[in-house]
């Protein structure tokens, strides 16, 4: 392609008319910054717009900041009644464990006798309807064995089987920090009951006796909102956030929000999955319309946040008002504004995307395109100037690509040298520590999807310090030499790796390998080393020796090779324990 060709295919697709040429003209003989200048001047025209936003923007912000707070507080104040009331249960839950006359009639229950296990359950009854019988805010209660069998004989089979799913589902005591497990407990499909599960341990042996299941009435919880006025059109109830469900809800308005906002509920309940236990969120419900403010915080222990629901259209009416103004006048503004820009502009943009045509060109190695320019502003300097670097470059292209393809060579030559010396041991010539780490993931990866298993042996020099003190150190090298020859020689599958694992260990890692071969290979290894004979005078035994830990495993996913190392290390660390020179099988899987 001739230069006048590629300059004219490097020309904007589309030329501008005369009104427009004369304007472009006219202000690129001014300097850039003039120019900037004036848009900046036409810019002023818009601080009726800025000023405008921003205070639509800071007084929303003010009215959400306020409302944030005190719904956040009246949410942390509720959650804190909801746990006094949640705490007196416990309380006489725990005085009610721990009364001789619970424990003794355990006690009874657990005898090897059908007729004192009778006496225990009538007993425990007793005790239940003693403490509980007369509180209209304890729907259910039940004492169930170990096994989580109800121990009450006339609860029939449907409702024991659902008290002791439920009971065997809620969290140990270990796992909750020795206090009660609460949830939502329906039995029959309809509102459930709230559920508190105590387990029950021997006082002489802390060994566990069985548990405690209380069902409370969700009315007797919410008389906490009793005194709790949010203003017109809000809600505050208690959100069970594993199914999105209200739990517990002001007595006048009992059952209104799960059936008004379910969508609402879950947007709330999947927010406070987050893991964040108060929360404040804005909620646009599109299908009503409307949007809200909501507030939650979480009542320790549990799965249910304590939620406060407000309607954002009376919050932010006024600012709306303000705003639709401030909208209009600006649109106005934007509109003047941006057809005086867009001249200004273009009188930039012209030359530079024609400037940035050329350039792309330059990409592919083609140095011929040059710039024409008019005019005394900077653009006219920046094509000029481009135009001398384009005939530098293009004089000096070719003896650089003709360097960088040399030093490219040379460097290539280099990584492969620093490669191969990076994964070998620099006194043994076996593989290095590093080598081996990369081995062993791949083998673990390879091994876990193909469900064979794998053989590890950490091998150790036994008394090795005492032979560098007293053979000096060129020896110690020299015997660590023919232990890494030893193990290279038995490695014979492709499979097989012998690496230095550190100053006298030595690893060797075997793919598709059970126990019974991973011992006889440590065990060839142990023998062919004390064939040697290598003289050890500082060694009970009398030659060098060594002590092997194996370790075999069928990896999964969730094995690592932190965990295989520190098997195979114990292993190892027994076989010294023992008396070394000799070989010691870890753990299994």
């Amino acid at each position: 392609m001739s230069a006048p060709t590629a300059m004219a295919a490097a020309r904007p697709p589309s030329a501008p008319g005369w009104p427009e040429r004369q304007l472009t003209a006219l202000l690129r003989r001014s300097a850039i910054r003039h120019r900037l200048l004036a848009a900046f001047i036409v810019l002023t025209l818009l601080p009726l717009l800025v000023s405008g936003y921003i205070s639509y923007t800071e007084s929303s912000k003010a009215i959400q900041q306020k409302t944030q707070l005190f719904a956040t507080e009246i949410v942390k104040q509720v959650a804190k009644n909801v746990q006094l009331q949640m705490a007196a249960i416990e309380t006489g839950s725990e005085a009610l464990a721990l009364s001789d006359a619970v424990q003794q009639a355990l006690a009874r229950y657990d005898l090897d006798s059908a007729t004192e296990k009778g006496r225990a359950r009538a007993d425990l009854t007793k005790i239940l309807l003693d403490a509980y019988g007369a509180r209209d805010d304890i729907s259910q209660k039940y004492f169930l064995d170990p096994h989580n069998r109800v121990l009450d004989p006339q609860v029939f089979a449907q409702l024991g089987r659902g008290v002791e799913q439920f009971v065997a589902a809620a969290p140990a005591a270990a796992a909750n920090q020795g206090r009660p497990s609460w949830a939502a407990l329906d039995l029959w499909g309809g509102n459930p009951s709230i559920a508190m599960v105590r387990q029950i341990y021997w006082k002489r042996d802390n060994r566990l006796a069985g548990s405690l299941l209380l069902g409370v009435r969700p009315a007797h919880l919410a008389t906490v909102f009793d005194n709790v006025h949010l203003g017109a059109g809000s809600e505050i109830f208690v959100l069970d956030s594993r199914d999105g469900s209200a739990l517990i809800q002001p007595r006048e308005h009992a059952g209104a929000m799960a059936a008004a906002a379910p969508a609402l509920l879950r947007a709330i309940a999947a927010s406070a999955r987050g893991g964040e236990p108060t929360g404040f969120l804005a909620y646009p419900d599109r299908a009503a319309g409307a949007g809200y403010f909501v507030a939650y915080t979480q009542i320790p222990r549990t799965s249910w946040y304590v939620v406060s629901i407000l309607p954002d259209g009376a919050l932010l009416a006024e600012a709306q008002s303000v705003r639709n103004k401030i909208v209009s006048i600006g649109l106005l503004c934007f509109l003047v504004a941006i057809g005086l820009a867009y001249m200004i502009a273009r009188s930039i943009s012209a030359p530079l995307e024609k400037l940035a045509c050329i350039m792309r060109e330059t990409v592919t190695g083609n140095y011929a395109l040059r710039m024409d320019y008019e005019g005394g502003d900077e653009l006219a300097l920046l094509s000029q100037k481009f135009n001398e670097m384009a005939a530098n470059i293009s004089q000096t292209t070719e003896q650089l690509e003709a360097r960088v393809a040399a030093r490219t060579r040379d460097l290539e030559l280099a990584n492969e040298k620093l490669a191969a010396l990076s994964m070998t041991d620099s006194l043994t010539a076996i593989a290095n520590r590093r080598r081996f780490d990369a081995a062993l993931e791949a083998e673990l990866h390879r091994a876990a999807r193909s469900g064979q298993p794998v053989a590890l042996l950490m091998i150790d020099v036994d008394f090795f310090k005492n032979y560098n003190d007293f053979y000096g150190h060129q020896e110690g090298d020299a015997c660590l030499r023919k232990v890494a020859a030893l193990l290279q020689a038995h490695a014979r599958r492709a499979s097989d790796l012998a690496a230095r694992y550190g100053g006298e260990e030595f690893v060797m890692l075997a793919a598709d390998t059970d126990a019974d071969a991973a011992l006889a290979l440590a065990e060839a290894l142990r023998l062919a080393l004390e064939a040697l004979r290598l003289p050890h005078a500082k060694s009970p035994i009398g030659c060098v020796s060594i002590s092997v830990g194996v370790a075999v495993l069928t990896p999964n996913e969730h094995d690592t090779a932190d965990l295989f190392i520190r098997s195979a290390d114990k292993a190892m660390y027994r076989a010294k324990e023992q008396g070394r020179n000799r070989v010691v099988l870890g753990g299994r899987k």
